[in-house]
C-alpha cells in the first residue's frame, strides 16, 4: 500500500523538518518586522504640534525634548530692548516662493529669569533695530526651532548661532535655552511675521525597504514549500511513481 503524504509528513524525521521551517520561517519573518518598521515613516508636522503648548514640555534651560523643534509653543517673557539685532540670509515663505531677506531677533527673559531668543519678524531690506518693543510680561506663541550653525557675516548676524548670541546678550555666564521660537503671536515690531513653511503631517512609504519586507516573506514561504517539496518527493520514492 502507497503511503499518503501525511502518514509520510508524521514521521520523526519530517516533523523535526517541520520545526526547522517553522524556526527559519520566524527568522525571516522577523527580519520582515524589521523593514516593515522601516517602511513606513511619518514626516511632517502634527495637529497636535499645531496646538499652542507650554515652552516647558518642549525645553528646558540647557536641554531640550524629543520632537520639540516645529511645535507650536508658548510662553510669558520680558523682552530685553538692549539686545536686538538682524540676522541675514533668510528666506520667507509666499505661496509657492521663497523671497530671501532679513530677520530681526531679540533677547527676552522668562519668568525664571531665562534667555530665550525671539525671531521677530521678517522684511525684504534691513530693519531698524531701535523699534519699540512691548514693556512688562507679555504672551508670545511661536515655533519651536534648533541653533543655526554659526556663519560669518560683515553687517549682520549670519544666523541664528544660540552660543554666539547669549555672548552678545552678555558678557557673564546665563542660563539660556537651546532652542529659539518664531513668533507668530504676542509681539508686533510692525514687521512681516515670518513664514517657514511647515510639512504637514503624512505618511512617507519607503520603497527600497517595502521590497526587502517582500522578499523576507517570499523567503519564509520558501521554507515551508521546501519541506512539502522534500515530504512530496518522498512520498514519490516509496510509491514508487
Amino acid at each position: 500500500m502507497n503511503p499518503t503524504f501525511l502518514q509520510v509528513a508524521r514521521r520523526p524525521k519530517w516533523i523535526a523538518g517541520l520545526l526547522l521551517a517553522f524556526l527559519i520561517a520566524g527568522i525571516f519573518a522577523g527580519l520582515m518586522q524589521w523593514q516593515l518598521s522601516r517602511t513606513f515613516n511619518v514626516v511632517g508636522v502634527s495637529q497636535e504640534q499645531q496646538t499652542a503648548r507650554p515652552l516647558s514640555e518642549f525645553a528646558a534651560p540647557g536641554e531640550v525634548y524629543p520632537g520639540a523643534y516645529d511645535s507650536l509653543a508658548q510662553v510669558e517673557v520680558e523682552l530685553d530692548p538692549s539686545n536686538i539685532y538682524v540676522v541675514e540670509n533668510r528666506l520667507q515663505l509666499r505661496g509657492s516662493d521663497q523671497v530671501p531677506g532679513y530677520w530681526l531677533i531679540a533677547n527676552s527673559f522668562t519668568e525664571e529669569g531665562v534667555s530665550l531668543t525671539l525671531a521677530l519678524g521678517f522684511s525684504e531690506t534691513p530693519p531698524l533695530t531701535d523699534v519699540a518693543l512691548p514693556t512688562g510680561k507679555v504672551s508670545v506663541i511661536g515655533y519651536v526651532e534648533p541653533s543655526d550653525p554659526p556663519r560669518s557675516s560683515e553687517n549682520y548676524l549670519g544666523s541664528v548661532a544660540l552660543a554666539e548670541l547669549v555672548n552678545l546678550y552678555s558678557s557673564q555666564p546665563l542660563a539660556s535655552y537651546p532652542i529659539y521660537l518664531i513668533v507668530q503671536e504676542g509681539v508686533d515690531v510692525g514687521l512681516e511675521t515670518i513664514s517657514i513653511g511647515l510639512r504637514e503631517q503624512e505618511v512617507e512609504i519607503n520603497w527600497l525597504t517595502a521590497f526587502y519586507a517582500i522578499e523576507w516573506l517570499f523567503f519564509a514561504l520558501a521554507a515551508f514549500y521546501l519541506w512539502w517539496r522534500l515530504v512530496k518527493d518522498q512520498v514519490i520514492r516509496e510509491s514508487g511513481l
